[in-house]
């Protein structure tokens, strides 16, 4: 009797970890860089990504990433039930839509003005409401932003990802962009310039940093793997020189 009831629990757990390690997500994301983001190879690359193939490599879960516009990352994360979103704000909002893993790597968030644009002062986000603000699209940011009484089209412009205001930005379409003191600095190395260019105005809202959002179907013991994974990477010099790695001066 005691046999079959080891024999019963071996291969239950057996059964968990071979499940465990079969899992598969499907991972969604928006360009961003450099937390996600197309190399010149076309691979998907960035300081999230690495971070979160590292947790994955060491939970013995695969996983393949896609990058879309954010709101359609959103929505696809939302209706498949082995899916994955980042990297993403957890908000009291969202809490409920997804499991959560994290927080993953982030920055301190600024609005950011053209250092030579002596026309646009900001001390406050009350002033900033005077200057034409960029965010993305179904970001956080909308909602935080429109919260404050910011008005689209009126002091607010929508873009699908936040490479694509840098160009209007610079060439003084565009007063004031959102971005990181980790952000900025990729952004601006990618087109030749360096940070010196910008100066960040205002402190923005904090949104609670940058997650993996699962969607509320993937296995409790999945979420649990990954955290506890992410905890030991954070623990070791790994972290740390994924960060070092796409950083600019």
């Amino acid at each position: 009797m005691h046999c079959k009831k080891f024999i019963w629990l071996f291969f239950l757990f057996f059964s968990w970890l071979s499940q465990a390690n079969d899992y598969h997500l499907n991972i969604n994301t928006e360009p961003m860089l450099p937390y996600n983001f197309y190399s010149e190879s076309n691979d998907i690359v960035g300081i999230n990504i690495d971070i979160v193939k590292a947790i994955l490599k060491r939970s013995n879960i695969s996983a393949n990433f896609n990058i879309y516009p954010w709101v359609r990352s959103y929505k696809t994360t939302l209706s498949q039930s082995n899916a994955g979103l980042m990297s993403t704000a957890r908000t009291p909002e969202r809490e409920k839509l997804f499991k959560w893993v994290g927080p993953l790597a982030s920055g301190k968030g600024f609005l950011y003005k053209l250092s030579n644009r002596e026309d646009v002062t900001v001390k406050t986000i009350e002033d900033a409401k005077q200057y034409l603000v960029a965010v993305v699209r179904g970001d956080i940011y909308q909602k935080v932003f429109q919260d404050l009484g910011f008005e689209l089209n009126k002091n607010l412009i929508l873009f699908s990802y936040n490479a694509e205001y840098i160009k209007p930005f610079l060439m003084g379409k565009v007063d004031l962009i959102l971005g990181s003191d980790i952000v900025i600095p990729y952004m601006l190395s990618e087109r030749g310039s360096d940070i010196s260019l910008v100066t960040p105005v205002v402190k923005i809202p904090d949104t609670q940093g940058n997650y993996l959002a699962l969607n509320n179907n993937v296995p409790d013991e999945i979420v649990e793997k990954l955290n506890n994974a992410l905890v030991e990477l954070k623990a070791d010099r790994e972290y740390q020189q994924i960060i070092e790695r796409y950083k600019k001066q």
